[in-house]
């Protein structure tokens, strides 16, 4: 078994490959709103392909976590932080899929005429990399009060959610021969949000880990709507 503060190493070591797993994660975001805002297919394709990477490191971070349950005797603030990294790991995972989703629409989008972007989109795509940066940050420097923000902008994402969905809805009525662009806009509307919900877990993760106090988003737009 090995000594404490080998453990604590470990521990340190798979938090630093979290941050990587982060930056890799942001870098597809900043990749996704590139290729949204120009229609850009060939970067819509290296999104896609970049995916394997942070698929990678979910695997890897995933396999060290359990390695530690099995061979180690975790402490409670030790199982806090284990379980906490593997919801995580997952949540970051599920924001880089949700960047090949919006790939493959802004694919179908490109390759179909011209229509109107709802202006709204600008400020949510921003916000929601706000988010997905900020949580990084809390979750590296232990930030619950960064971690506390990133929750109160999942509101304004949803804001933004909303009034995409009023503007899509009007267009699609006054130009029905384009309801297929719009209907895929509209995916991109809730790939974003869902997006904006996954940062909003992991930042409840952090405070988790600092406060043993958990509070998650639904990850579902539609099923918070059934419970309000």
């Amino acid at each position: 078994m090995a000594t404490r503060i080998e453990y604590d190493e470990e521990l340190r070591d798979i938090s630093s490959q979290i941050r990587a797993m982060g930056t890799e994660v942001k870098r597809a975001i900043d990749m996704t709103v590139e290729a949204f805002s120009g229609l850009d297919t060939e970067r819509a394709n290296q999104i896609m392909q970049h995916d394997d990477i942070i698929d990678h490191y979910e695997s890897l971070i995933e396999e060290r976590c359990i390695e530690i349950v099995v061979k180690q005797a975790p402490i409670a603030s030790d199982w806090r932080k284990i379980a906490s990294y593997m919801r995580m790991i997952s949540d970051l995972e599920r924001i880089a899929d949700n960047c090949s989703d919006i790939s493959m629409y802004i694919k179908r989008i490109a390759a179909g005429p011209e229509v109107h972007v709802p202006v709204a989109f600008t400020g949510m795509f921003d916000t929601m990399r706000d988010m997905v940066s900020d949580t990084i940050e809390s979750f590296f420097n232990g930030d619950t009060k960064l971690a506390a923000a990133v929750i109160r902008n999942d509101e304004v994402v949803d804001r933004d959610f909303d009034v995409i969905m009023k503007e899509i809805s009007a267009e699609i009525q006054k130009n029905p021969g384009h309801t297929d662009q719009f209907l895929d806009y509209l995916m991109i509307n809730k790939y974003v949000e869902r997006m904006a919900d996954h940062s909003a877990n992991i930042a409840s993760w952090v405070t988790f880990i600092v406060k043993g106090q958990l509070r998650l988003q639904y990850t579902d737009r539609y099923r918070k709507n059934s419970e309000s």
